[in-house]
């Protein structure tokens, strides 16, 4: 009779709260989120399989799982929430290790001490996010940012079908509308037969006197981009310009992204779903940000 090992208590992202501190800490005590995931996904050898899955608006399960982590750890005062986009470790957390059981308690010490509201609309108290039979639907919920939007989740979910069933042609022209806003300049799109494995081209301004030119390429995708795409990439660009910037609206495997990043050959940027998302919501692209009365009921409570 084969015993059945016990499931870790608490969600799945319960298992990332200790190695989240020791990345941090292994990264010098502040890191952007991206170098976290990957500090993380070596300290706890975390598998292809899962570093490709994804949740139904095209974010990683596994980052979604540590970005998580880092909301409980905020919450506990471990890391520092002031400045968006860096993750810091407090002086608390500098010198806090977790094990497992460590990480549960902390867990469970959070839900209890902050308030529904505190833990971002009915998410901690959701058993979608705290019951170990439903992990799986958790997974699809983003973890909340502090500056994040309280329809966030459903924005980006219908940004992820728009893009998704944009015609060929319209993606390249919504691509190359983007690099226009973010700073580039001369931008053209060549997609199309003969094209030489190139969407578009433009020039991006480094100082009043220099410029470089990038090429790039637009792929309509839901699956994972390999590591044969970027190579086919790389050799369409080699000798045309200084870098390159694929586009998609699919994900990147993790060999895909080892390879852009190869030493000693041509730069390439790699640019997701959940990038191009980002980029939209940031720069207000499609989006707009409407201002909201929100009513507080507990404020009346006591007159009751």
């Amino acid at each position: 009779m084969t015993l059945k090992t016990p499931r870790p208590k608490g969600p799945r992202f319960v298992a990332f709260l200790g190695p989240v501190l020791d990345s941090l800490r292994e990264l010098g005590a502040s890191a952007k989120p991206q170098e976290v995931y990957d500090q993380v996904a070596k300290l706890v050898n975390v598998s292809d399989a899962e570093l490709d899955a994804s949740n139904q608006n095209g974010r990683s399960k596994f980052e979604n799982q540590v970005a998580w982590a880092r909301f409980y750890l905020a919450k506990a005062g471990l890391i520092d929430t002031e400045r968006r986009g860096i993750w810091v470790l407090t002086e608390k957390g500098r010198g806090t290790s977790l094990t497992h059981d460590d990480a549960y308690e902390l867990f469970k010490q959070v839900h209890q001490k902050f308030s529904v509201r505190d833990l971002t609309s009915a998410q901690a108290d959701d058993p979608k996010t705290s019951g170990a039979d439903t992990q799986e639907e958790a997974e699809e919920i983003s973890a909340p940012d502090d500056d994040s939007y309280v329809n966030e989740d459903d924005v980006r979910n219908r940004l992820v079908n728009i893009l998704r069933t944009m015609s060929a042609k319209g993606f390249e022209e919504f691509c190359a509308r983007i690099l226009r806003h973010i700073g580039f300049e001369n931008v053209t799109t060549t997609g199309g037969r003969g094209d030489r494995g190139v969407d578009g081209e433009g020039f991006l301004l480094l100082n009043r006197f220099v410029r470089t030119k990038i090429l790039f390429q637009c792929k309509r995708y839901q699956d994972k981009v390999g590591p044969d795409k970027i190579r086919d990439f790389r050799g369409a660009i080699q000798g045309r310009a200084d870098r390159g910037i694929f586009l998609t609206t699919g994900t990147f495997t993790r060999d895909a992204r080892e390879e852009a990043a190869r030493e000693n050959a041509t730069a390439i940027e790699l640019v997701d779903i959940e990038r191009l998302i980002d980029i939209l919501i940031e720069e207000k692209l499609g989006v707009e940000e409407k201002r909201a009365l929100h009513l507080s009921d507990q404020f009346f409570d006591v007159y009751r």
